[in-house]
């Protein structure tokens, strides 16, 4: 009963308690920052390395008595065979399906009477165990992710029960007018590039993957000198180093396998697709090109292009086709930054009538952008809203966590978080302006659009050739 009653407390009724507390420290954080001048509290953080290779960033974050912890291993779906798009899905969800001394049901139960969290996230170029918890609880949660991380057990029905729920998962997406635009743009984005498909893999690379190549995948990514340990929180880095060393100071270094990719395809002029599926009566139209890797110099830029362009509630997409137009209820863009180029994309939907028309306007204003710019107020707006939302951004340490670990990653300066409203407010109208002509290419464009086909067929082959497909 003791132990029913402390996880309700943990889970339930602390959140509440701590709600007054956390609203108190957000005002006290934005009033001490000086967020009228777009200045941030420097973080505390120091970094450490063990003798086996893990790197470790730890930092002080003591406005709540909470502790985050993030493992990333430097292993994603980049990493999978061709044949066997999926495996590093599989094997980051079978870390927690039980270890060495625990089946699923303890780790699940453990978790949740201490009142804490633990998940797990296959991404393109790595995956990540991020567990969080009252910072009494440390200790638990970081033994917690050691024995999830380097010792799985890999049980032959966790293995069929997990590739059985991502080839559902995969089929379900043929239901999906988005899903199936996003898998036909990275496919002809990509080609042959493991970014041509999504972590969860393809039906055909599920059930391929053998119980023996998970087990290899594990052995040989997971690895000491192939992670970063990240811990937030109400933390003494002295004694939290201690105890990291006592948990992973015996995990194993080994050999770390250069990864050879294919190049990213180029693209000349218009390539189009059309997805035939009959019962839809609206069309959905996914475009874009290669964008950007995570650590391009002009990262601070295209980020404010983009809000120009396709985030903002007054951007230029939804300005010109919702707002003035009336063809969409939608439209957005994104730059999606990963170790290589990842791609930017334009979202966005209309009636079969009217999808090519709104295709035009779409690709009028990228000419448009690419040709004239932003304008002084539409920049001085989007620097407006970057610094307003960062510090919502850097609230609990999770978040801090998750933008540290990124920092580490992703090679960026050892300042990169403190000057990041700096380097916001510095962007300045002529390093926009050539941001976009170095990145943007409107030319050169992957277009797909699931519809109808025989309702857009002859009017899209004015834009170009058309390749038809089904689902």
């Amino acid at each position: 009963m003791a132990k029913i009653i402390n996880s309700y407390f943990c889970r339930y009724v602390l959140p509440i308690i701590l709600i007054p507390f956390s609203i108190l420290v957000n005002y006290r954080y934005l009033q001490g920052a000086g967020m009228d001048e777009g200045n941030v509290v420097s973080m505390k953080y120091q970094k450490a390395k063990l003798d086996n290779g893990l790197r470790i960033i730890m930092v002080e974050h003591h406005e709540l008595p909470v502790v985050a912890i993030d493992l990333l291993v430097k292993a994603g779906s980049a990493h999978d065979p061709q044949e066997k798009s999926g495996l590093a899905h599989i094997a980051a969800q079978l870390l927690r399906e039980g270890t060495r001394s625990k089946d699923s049901l303890e780790i699940s139960e453990e978790i949740d009477f201490i009142g804490g969290s633990l998940s797990l996230d296959c991404g393109y170029d790595s995956t990540s165990i991020t567990t969080t918890a009252l910072v009494k609880h440390f200790k638990t949660i970081l033994d917690l992710v050691s024995e999830v991380a380097r010792f799985p057990a890999f049980q032959s029905k966790d293995m069929e029960f997990h590739r059985d729920k991502a080839i559902t998962s995969v089929l379900r997406e043929k239901d999906d007018k988005a899903s199936i635009a996003g898998r036909h743009f990275s496919e002809m984005l990509y080609g042959d590039h493991p970014y041509a498909h999504p972590p969860i893999g393809t039906v055909e690379g599920l059930k391929e993957i053998s119980k023996n190549e998970i087990i290899h995948f594990h052995k040989t990514n997971y690895l000491p000198n192939n992670s970063i340990l990240t811990v937030v929180g109400d933390i003494d880095p002295a004694n939290t180093l201690a105890a990291i060393k006592e948990t992973f100071g015996d995990w194993k270094k080994g050999k770390i396998q250069e990864l050879i990719l294919p190049p990213i395809p180029e693209i000349n002029g218009y390539k189009i697709r059309i997805i035939d599926k009959p019962d839809l009566t609206q069309t959905e139209i996914l475009l874009g090109h290669p964008g950007i890797t995570r650590n391009d110099p002009d990262y601070f830029q295209v980020m404010l292009m983009n809000y120009i362009l396709g985030r903002g509630p007054v951007s230029r997409l939804y300005t010109r086709i919702r707002v003035e137009k009336g063809l969409t209820y939608g439209a957005n863009s994104r730059f999606a930054m990963r170790k290589l180029q990842g791609p930017f994309y334009i979202r966005t939907y209309s009636k079969n009538e009217t999808a090519i028309e709104t295709l035009r306007l779409v690709l009028d204003e990228l000419k448009n952008l690419t040709s004239n710019g932003v304008t002084k107020e539409e920049l001085d707006s989007a620097k407006s809203y970057f610094v307003g939302h960062f510090p919502l951004s850097m609230e609990t340490p999770a978040q801090i966590a998750a933008k540290i670990i990124d920092q580490e990653f992703y090679g960026l300066p050892e300042d990169y978080l403190d000057k990041y409203l700096d380097n916001i407010k510095a962007v300045s109208m002529e390093g926009i302006d050539r941001a976009i002509k170095r990145v943007l290419d409107p030319g050169n464009i992957v277009i797909t659009l699931v519809s109808r086909a025989e309702d857009i067929m002859e009017e899209a082959k004015g834009l170009g050739e058309v390749d038809l497909k089904g689902l």
